[in-house]
């Protein structure tokens, strides 16, 4: 091989190899950051942006993030926070609100606790849009003198956790439209086994708001059927905590007949919640399909419609006038000539209101033919012939 062509060969190599290794690395800050009750950051070169009471994460982390600062805003702007025991600790704070993050993988070490999320005597905090994937426990709500309450957990996804849940005295939490996918058990509770008090929390936000999906759901029961069109289950799915026998069974923690008709997501969700949230904001879509914009010769016209989803009132205003309430297709009776507007509206089983698009239409109805001034002419015209029958015979007789 010439020279040429083998300093070439070399050249190419250390361009390809070059290539590879310029790939950018996505960022991560190895150690423990906290937030102190001051408001301060440490370490001060912590991967967070202040702004006001706002913390931005700006780089994926390998470490534990301690709050101790209420009154707080933690946006994890989309970053992974893994590889410590516990991801967020919140103990004893108070309304501050986690968002956006995806904890991954969080594990213990012997004789420690762990937690995506630890909330320890903590109180009106919020944790919502968070992933969390594959870790042992994803959020542990625990309290020594009662105060791990009211906090509210929405909008999260929860995959591949071996417990979602660890309660240890913690009730009056509210629990609603998270997405729980393939995770071993969702709650384990040392109430159940007979240590400390069983923590009673809300599953749901009512009918309208729906509750949480459960991709076991189909699968425990199998005869669940959707509610109209609404999305969600006609079967309240019971949160069933690790451990837990039947009712039954003779053991204390198994006779408590406020486990079950408590801890039960009554609204449950048939689809993830994202599907759900489109359902439940949507307003109906309504197509107007008669009257059309056009001329019509009659003064009654047949009003139809079609709708997109199950809803519980439609009705429609003519001209702008005040709202009638129909019960599917009916009928616009007695309208007079001239131009005239319809607008129907529909009210979903979520309380939104739709409404079809106005359509102007013409009613020129012909007026009925005058029979009497008819006749009346027909007399006339027939004195007029007769008369001029007679004039014309007497001018023949002369």
């Amino acid at each position: 091989m010439k020279k040429t062509a083998v300093v070439a060969l070399i050249l190419i190599c250390l361009m390809a190899l070059g290539a590879v290794c310029s790939q950018p690395i996505r960022a991560e800050y190895p150690g423990n950051i906290i937030i102190n009750a001051d408001g301060s950051v440490s370490p001060s070169t912590a991967p967070i942006q202040q702004t006001g009471d706002t913390y931005t994460l700006t780089d994926d982390v390998v470490g534990s993030i301690t709050v101790m600062r209420s009154n707080v805003v933690f946006d994890g702007n989309g970053h992974v926070i893994s590889g410590g025991n516990i991801g967020i600790d919140l103990s004893g704070v108070s309304n501050v609100t986690i968002t956006n993050n995806t904890i991954a993988g969080t594990s213990a070490l012997p004789f420690m606790p762990t937690a995506g999320i630890a909330v320890n005597d903590g109180s009106s905090n919020i944790i919502s849009g968070n992933n969390f994937e594959n870790d042992m426990v994803g959020i542990s709500l625990t309290s020594w003198d009662g105060k791990s309450l009211h906090n509210l957990i929405e909008g999260n996804n929860f995959t591949g956790c071996s417990i979602v849940f660890l309660l240890y005295d913690s009730s009056n939490n509210t629990i609603y439209h998270n997405n729980f996918v393939n995770n071993t058990n969702t709650v384990e509770d040392t109430g159940y086994l007979g240590y400390g008090i069983v923590s009673l929390n809300i599953w749901d936000d009512g009918y309208l708001g729906g509750g949480n999906y459960w991709s076991d759901y189909k699968t425990r029961y199998p005869n669940a059927k959707m509610l109209d069109d609404s999305g969600i289950g006609d079967t309240p799915y019971f949160v069933m905590p690790k451990g837990f026998m039947d009712s039954s069974a003779s053991s204390y923690w198994n006779r408590l007949n406020a486990i079950e008709l408590n801890n039960t997501d009554r609204y449950p969700l048939m689809e993830p919640f994202g599907i759900f949230y489109v359902m439940a904001t949507t307003p109906p879509k309504i197509s107007l399909l008669s009257p059309l914009k056009r001329t019509y010769n009659e003064s009654s016209l047949p009003l139809i419609f079609k709708v997109d989803k199950i809803v519980n009132w439609t009705g429609y205003t003519l001209d702008g006038k005040q709202n009638i309430t129909i019960i599917g297709n009916s009928t616009t009776a007695n309208m007079t000539n001239g131009l005239h507007s319809i607008t129907v509206y529909a009210n979903d089983t979520f309380g939104n209101m739709g409404a079809s698009e106005t359509v102007s239409f013409t009613i020129a109805k012909p007026e009925p033919f005058p029979t009497a001034t008819v006749a009346a002419v027909s007399g006339v015209v027939a004195v007029v012939v007769v008369a001029a029958l007679l004039v014309y015979f007497k001018k023949r007789k002369r």
